[in-house]
């Protein structure tokens, strides 16, 4: 008689779990510093960018829901106008300028697929 295989069973992502959205939030801030620094010391394409504005998609898509929605709105904006307010300070040295940036690009849309997301729970209410 042939033995016939079990099948492994892949994980399910349960994607209303706020742990990988908050790893991937992490992971992205870790990420935008490195790059941040490494664009100014190494000269980095302007490639690593696109590499951010990706991260902070999935932490859009993976972070934030409805509950905790306009709490992020509020920081996420809040932290975008002031980076972008001290990147354009001229005794800030080029690499925090680029820090701030980096971490720019990955809270913009970030916080732009949170609000659309909140918009759309509060249109189908």
């Amino acid at each position: 008689m042939v033995e016939q295989k079990k099948a492994v069973p892949f994980p399910k992502l349960n994607f209303t779990d706020k742990k990988q959205g908050f790893i991937v939030l992490i992971i992205g801030i870790l990420v935008a510093l490195a790059l941040g620094v490494l664009a100014t010391n190494y000269a980095l394409p302007s490639t690593w960018a696109y590499w951010l504005l990706a991260i902070g998609v999935v932490v859009g898509i993976l972070n934030i829901f409805h509950e905790e929605g306009i709490l992020f709105l509020i920081s996420g904006l809040t932290l975008t106008f002031m980076l972008n307010l001290l990147a354009g300070l001229t005794f800030f040295p080029t690499w925090a300028a680029t820090l701030f940036n980096s971490a720019i690009y990955v809270l913009a849309p970030a916080s732009i697929l949170v609000g659309l997301k909140v918009l759309y729970a509060l249109a189908t209410k």
